[in-house]
Formats: structure tokens, C-alpha cells, sequence
């Protein structure tokens, strides 16, 4: 048939084989792209707001299969108006893919799709970023393009400067801003401790959980670990940065205790995904999720135990403005109590089983003018922890 239509062609003039034959290339190229392997993707908001630059995850395995992936291909996310949009693939720390994470936004109780497809994708920038920086004593820090943070690493112990908290760095930018503050700092240029336009730390930690950390109970004690001994990044962006910490044993009563936390962090979130792990030669043990609170301070504090959020202002200073702290425990706290310099989020954890919660931080400068808008995201995040976004494989 192509043939016979090619022949018949040589009987037309220049301008009618041009027009033809371009036609016919583009039903071939058309059919040849209608052909191409897709995975269509449908993401479902289950609530009443919409919601913006959320992450949603799928296996990977659906996707590498459906799309006849080799290790060397490489892939696409295109949301409805065929426009690429940020993804990336996470390991875990292992040498598998595991799974397919990218933003998504979708209207109230509405439904939104995307499609994978194989391509070359766009070069988009990190949300995310974490290291070990060793120039300034083993600090581990991390942060998105809305917060930072960072705990204490060996080298600092050896100081005789001992905290397993997590310390909060404010910022007013979206930009990355770890590096460019510690190059500065060390180097005497522009000191960390001070606003010079993108935020600063004014957190105060010392030998406390700080922002959120947690630790055992023994007979009413907070028994507090010392800093991380090892850390390990899983996933290195650009959406998501998760990082797995190190502890020696320590004491918890007469017996000792083994801690592993593995922190992640993902884009345009203020809170961190925490989950700890403690083995110890018991059945249960009574854990407690604390946030600092100095001793001078006003009960700026506000919390539900059963559903399993805490809130916290701290101390106004009068330059640089106040800090907000919050813990959401999807699971709930059996009691919320002011105890030993810390608001305590308690419950009873089963040994060897992961305890999974979120912390995190705000600034009145950043974002939140007050604690009722900071209470109001966090019980709005815990509402969409609750009430995930959906997604199905079309």
C-alpha cells in the first residue's frame, strides 16, 4: 500500500509531494509516539483544602517493570499539561531503587494525574541538603528550602560538649544556605549567631533533646544518650534527605541501652520524619518525646496527647524574634506532662519496634506570627498525615 501511494505520488507536482510526504511522516512519528510505554499515575485528595507540593511515593518495581526499565534508562514525570515536574528515585541507602517520589499538588477532594514515561529529565534544583561537617566538629546538619537543622557529632564531645539534641536554624530563604554559613563562620566573615538577611541560630540546646529528640524513662528520669558516634546519608535529594544516626550504649537504669535514629527531611516542610529504634534487654520501655524549655520561661505551651501533638513558643528574644517547636505523633501520647526542663510527649514503646514521629520548627520572622498559626500547621499537618494523598496506578 505505501508503495503504490509512493508511485502514485511522481504524478503530482513539487508542492503536493512535499505537503504528502510530510503528512506521512507525522502519522509515523505520531503512531510510533502513541506507542510509547506510560505509566499513568492518578494522586486523590481525600480532603476538603487543596494541597500543594506534597510528595507521594510508589514502588519502584511498578514503575521499572511497566516501562521495561534497564538500570540505564532514565525517566520523566509529566503532570497534565505535559510539563515536567521533580522526582527522584530513593535507595535507602542500598544499592536498589526502591522507590518513585515526586510533588504533586491537587485541589480539594479533587484528583490530579501524572505520567512516567522514559526520557532525558530536566535539570531541577535540590530542595534539600545535608552533610557531616567535620571543619566544625563532626556537626551533622541538614535543612530544605524552609528550615535547618543539626546535632552533635564526636568531635565535639571530645570538647567535653555532650547533646544528643537537635538544634533549629531559622531562615527567611529559600535557598540552601548550610555551606555559605559555615564557610562564613569559620572563616570570620559573618558569624551564624547573627541575621544577616537569610536568618541565623538562636536556638538554644545544650544537654537536652532540644528540638524534639527522644529518650528513655527510667523511674521518672530522662536517661539522655551522648552525641552520635556514626552517620550515614540514605537519600541525598533533591526532594528528600534522610540520614541514618549512631549511638553508643548508655545507661538506662542498671542496663544499657542501644539507639539508632534515622532522620528524614523532605522539601517544603518544616517538620522532620524521626524514627528510633532502642534495644535493651527488657519487653517494654517507657520513651518521652521532648522539646527544651528554660526554666525562666512563661508555659507558652499548647498540646493534645490523644491526638498526638505538642506545641511550644519559645522565649521572644527582642532582635531576632521567636521560635516555634512541634511534635506530632500520629499514634498519640499517653500523656503530655512540663518535666526535667522539657515539654515530655510519653508513651510506651515496644522493644526492637520502630517509634516513627515528626518534629520540627518555625520562626515568627519566616512564616508564623504567632503560636495559633503555628498550633494551626500542625494540626493540619497531622490531618494530612492522617488523611494521605492517594495514589493509584491508572
Amino acid at each position: 500500500m505505501v508503495e503504490f501511494w509512493l508511485i502514485s505520488v511522481n504524478n503530482l507536482d513539487c508542492k503536493m509531494k512535499k505537503y504528502l510526504l510530510l503528512l506521512l511522516l507525522s502519522v509515523i512519528v505520531a503512531a510510533c509516539s502513541s506507542s510509547q510505554k506510560k505509566v499513568v499515575l492518578v494522586v486523590d485528595n481525600p480532603m476538603d483544602i487543596d494541597r500543594f507540593n506534597e510528595i507521594v511515593e510508589i514502588q519502584w518495581p511498578s514503575i521499572q517493570q511497566r516501562l521495561s526499565l534497564s538500570d540505564e534508562d532514565q525517566i520523566v514525570v509529566l503532570d497534565s499539561i505535559k510539563q515536567q515536574v521533580p522526582y527522584q528515585i530513593i535507595t535507602e541507602g542500598s544499592e536498589q531503587k526502591t522507590k518513585l517520589i515526586f510533588l504533586a499538588s491537587v485541589l480539594a477532594n479533587g484528583r490530579s494525574s501524572y505520567t512516567v514515561v522514559k526520557g532525558k529529565p530536566h535539570e531541577f534544583p535540590s530542595f534539600v541538603y545535608g552533610r557531616l561537617v567535620p571543619e566544625r566538629k563532626d556537626d551533622f546538619a541538614w535543612e530544605n528550602n524552609r528550615v535547618a537543622f543539626r546535632i552533635y557529632g564526636p568531635a565535639l564531645e571530645a570538647t567535653g560538649e555532650i547533646s544528643n539534641g537537635m538544634d533549629f536554624w531559622a531562615k527567611s530563604t529559600d535557598s540552601l544556605i548550610i555551606d555559605k554559613w559555615y564557610k562564613n563562620d569559620l572563616a570570620g566573615i559573618a558569624s551564624y549567631h547573627e541575621d544577616h538577611g537569610e536568618g541565623l541560630d538562636f536556638y538554644k540546646v545544650g544537654r537536652t533533646l532540644g528540638m524534639g529528640m527522644t529518650a528513655p524513662i527510667d523511674h521518672d528520669t530522662l536517661c539522655s544518650g551522648h552525641n552520635f558516634i556514626k552517620a550515614e546519608i540514605l537519600d541525598q535529594g533533591p526532594l528528600r534527605l534522610t540520614f541514618r544516626l549512631s549511638y553508643k550504649p548508655y545507661p538506662v537504669g542498671e542496663k544499657l541501652v542501644n539507639e539508632t535514629r534515622v532522620i528524614s527531611l523532605d522539601a517544603f516542610s518544616y517538620l522532620n520524619s524521626v524514627t528510633n529504634t532502642f534495644e535493651i534487654d527488657t519487653t517494654t520501655l517507657m520513651i518521652a518525646t521532648g522539646i527544651v524549655m528554660p526554666e525562666n520561661n512563661p508555659e507558652r505551651v499548647s498540646f493534645e496527647p490523644q491526638t498526638g501533638w505538642m506545641a511550644y513558643a519559645a522565649p521572644e528574644d527582642s532582635v531576632n524574634g521567636t521560635i516555634f517547636a512541634g511534635v506530632i505523633n500520629p499514634d498519640g501520647f499517653s500523656e503530655v506532662k512540663i518535666s526535667q526542663g522539657h515539654l515530655l510527649g510519653l508513651c510506651l514503646y515496644t522493644v526492637g519496634n520502630s517509634y516513627s514521629y515528626y518534629t520540627g520548627g518555625g520562626w515568627s520572622k519566616a512564616g508564623f506570627a504567632n503560636m495559633d498559626e503555628w498550633v494551626k500547621y500542625l494540626q493540619m499537618q497531622r490531618s494530612k498525615l492522617i488523611n494521605p494523598l492517594r495514589l493509584t496506578i491508572e
